[in-house]
């Protein structure tokens, strides 16, 4: 006799708030590990004297340490719907398991191709890896709210909507940084600054989401 096939449906409550428990901390724990990542590759200013210590920090400030911020605060903000998402989330199936995974590991790969993108600034490499990792970790954020709707692991009382904004949101910040990359092959510079309008682009579709489904729920 088979085993029956994985459902949220054969696991109790407590089996339920258990699974989903566990991918919650695990998750918490590798973005934690990844944001720290981020800060130990953080290149040391060096110098004879003050003077050329703070050259050596101004030198680093627009590659190294920018890059620093602009990962950091991608990673925070991804947390952020991340932890949204799983506010919203009754059930964990083997499905969204799998899906979280592969958007951890794209996560843990940030601070990698944050390197890259400091230390390969003249060349498209740089900027290309990195728009592709973000524009990963957005699509899958997308994916897994959209499993999550269709394979109705919401909790009861849960509206669709607030999958629907997310949606919304990342899919936004996935196709600036998906446009970022013809511009990079024109202008790395240029693809770098591109990313900027992530916030712009990103909050406003998560706007016409929200007001989309206000008016639905009205």
């Amino acid at each position: 006799m088979t085993d029956p096939p994985e459902s949220p449906h054969f696991m109790d409550e407590e089996d339920r708030r258990h699974v989903r428990d566990r991918v919650i901390f695990f998750s918490d724990a590798v973005i934690a590990i990844a944001m720290t990542l981020l800060a130990l590759e953080l290149p040391v200013p060096h110098g004879e004297t003050n003077t050329e210590v703070w050259h050596a920090f101004l030198d680093l400030l627009p590659d190294d340490y920018l890059n620093f911020l602009i990962s950091f605060g991608v990673i925070g903000a991804f947390w952020m719907a991340h932890h949204q998402y799983f506010r919203k989330i009754h059930v964990v199936d083997a499905t969204l398991r799998r899906l979280n995974l592969c958007w951890l590991f794209l996560v843990v790969v940030v601070p990698f191709a944050t390197r890259v993108n400091s230390e390969d600034g003249r060349f498209v490499l740089g900027p290309v890896l990195y728009a592709l990792v973000i524009s990963g970790i957005a699509l899958l954020l997308v994916q897994m709210a959209r499993h999550a709707v269709h394979a109705g692991l919401l909790r009861a009382d849960a509206s669709a909507h607030p999958m629907l904004r997310l949606l919304a949101g990342a899919g936004a910040a996935a196709g600036v940084f998906l446009v970022s990359i013809p511009v990079s092959f024109f202008s790395p510079s240029l693809g770098k600054y591109s990313w900027l309008l992530t916030i712009v682009v990103s909050r406003a579709a998560y706007q016409v989401a929200y007001r989309v489904s206000r008016r639905h729920e009205a």
